[in-house]
């Protein structure tokens, strides 16, 4: 977009702590201290991809609210990304914008704490050192830590998505510290997600969703390609709220280094694999309605009446990540707003 927004106010602070106690007392932080978004800092964010200041990123009309360059680079300075990681923040941006920009309004609305995922493919991964392999989902890492948790500044600074106030989660979420993952496409037994999706190896994309908290599968004892897959299928049909099943819900399987050993060994495809858990990973209306996650009392031919997880099997993304030390992936379920979307960055 190319419309203009005024420009940001400054404020004098010649003392850094003086000026991280003042984003405390305006608001601006998540909780945690900030980088001082000084003017030199910004302007080195906007020029490492070629942004005026004023260029408006996009606009949530529900909040009417827009986001210029200018916010989102001085929210990512706050977050402690370097220069190199913002066309990151943007290109999730961009996905949020393009798919519904009500959504980044949403995202934080939903009581039932949504989140957002973004995973990263591309050479860009090892230019910035972000994460995907050790301890995939933790802190520890800057590129991965500091640009979700741009993006989440940028709802609470821009968008007022505050406890409380827009931000009306019930328990809450780790995930809105922001998700921020690459895939181990070097150590995969598989092509990029990236290029399965359709882009070149040699470019480097971003795929956004909103989720749900996700959730750690181990499977110790499994010496079979099915007892991995029926496990996972079996999370997927109980992860979540049901009354979701098969409503354009995405799942993300991550599949951790011995699982994804295994199944690359006996020759399983990512195809196969979307197509086996498609079949499996259901629950009948009868134990969801006993379970409290479907309205109504169990009626004759609800136990016969299957309720899919996806709508089709291209609806379970699967990526290789996270670390070498045990027998684990993880599995996280698409919640409404962006159903994973895959863009350049």
């Amino acid at each position: 977009m190319v419309n203009q927004v005024p420009r940001a106010a400054v404020h004098p602070y010649p003392d850094t702590l003086d000026a991280i106690e003042e984003c405390y007392r305006r608001g601006w932080t998540d909780g945690l201290p900030v980088v001082p978004p000084t003017a030199d800092r910004v302007q080195a964010m906007l020029d490492a991809v070629g942004l005026a200041p004023d260029t408006m990123l996009g606009e949530v009309p529900v909040r009417r609210r827009t986001l210029s360059a200018e916010q989102a680079a001085a929210n990512a300075v706050m977050a402690g990304c370097l220069p190199a990681y913002f066309p990151i923040v943007l290109a999730t941006l961009r996905v949020l914008f393009e798919h519904d920009p009500n959504c980044i309004h949403e995202v934080s609305a939903v009581t039932n704490s949504t989140g957002l995922l973004t995973i990263v493919n591309g050479p860009i991964r090892r230019e910035i050192e972000l994460n995907c392999t050790d301890n995939l989902f933790s802190p520890g890492y800057r590129a991965n830590s500091t640009i979700g948790r741009a993006l989440r500044l940028i709802l609470i600074n821009v968008f007022e998505q505050r406890p409380g106030v827009l931000d009306r989660g019930c328990m809450g979420s780790l995930t809105k510290f922001g998700v921020v993952i690459g895939e181990d496409e070097e150590n995969s037994p598989w092509e990029p997600f990236h290029v399965s999706a359709g882009y070149a190896a040699e470019q480097s994309t971003v795929t956004v969703a909103t989720i749900q908290d996700p959730s750690m599968h181990g499977n110790r004892y499994g010496a079979t390609a099915e007892s991995l897959l029926d496990s996972i299928a079996d999370g997927m049909a109980s992860h979540g709220l049901g009354i979701y099943f098969g409503r354009g819900i995405k799942w993300v399987w991550v599949v951790g280094h011995w699982h994804s050993e295994l199944l690359g060994r006996l020759g399983w495809r990512r195809r196969e694999m979307q197509e086996y858990l498609y079949e499996r990973a259901w629950r009948s209306t009868g134990q969801l309605k006993r379970l409290g996650m479907v309205n109504g009392a169990v009626a004759p031919g609800d136990d016969d009446e299957r309720r899919l997880t996806v709508d089709r099997p291209d609806d379970i993304l699967i990526i290789k990540a996270g670390g070498d030390s045990g027998i684990y992936s993880e599995l996280i379920m698409n919640y409404y707003g962006v159903p994973a979307v895959t863009t350049a960055i």
